[in-house]
């Protein structure tokens, strides 16, 4: 898997030597499938914590998809977890048994899986052959 970004400490990404916290910073706005496309559009959060000069958008685009695994969330407290990431992670995918942990990697092998775990407990799991992190 080639990206154009790394992970950071599993909940932020470092894209053009800047560091976007994805976890408090941003909510998920949108996952789109497509025929061997995967689209993750996060939008900035209205909260008065975020700095102004964070990007208004971010778009995940997923090409030439391999594989894809999804695992719905449970019901929480707050309703809003739906859209909050809890951690990122590339994870190799001969582990594909293992869908509850995390690696502490900056980059990807070149056959590792991404995963998308959320604060209501929805986690997504790809292999593509790229990654492109889009910031608007």
């Amino acid at each position: 898997m080639e990206v154009n970004f790394e992970i950071e400490d599993n909940y932020a990404v470092q894209f053009q030597r800047r560091h976007i916290d994805l976890h408090n910073n941003f909510e998920l706005v949108e996952i789109r499938y497509l025929q061997n496309l995967i689209e993750i559009e996060f939008k900035k959060s209205a909260g008065d914590w975020v700095s102004q000069d964070e990007p208004n958008e971010l778009l995940f685009l997923f090409k030439e998809v391999s594989f894809k695994y999804e695992k719905e969330g449970g019901d929480h407290l707050f309703l809003e977890d739906w859209k909050i990431l809890g951690e990122l992670s590339f994870f190799p995918s001969s582990l594909r048994s293992v869908n509850d942990g995390i690696m502490p990697k900056k980059l990807p092998n070149k056959e590792d899986d991404i995963l998308f775990y959320f604060e209501n407990g929805r986690m997504i799991r790809i292999n593509c052959e790229e990654v492109e992190l889009k910031v608007k």
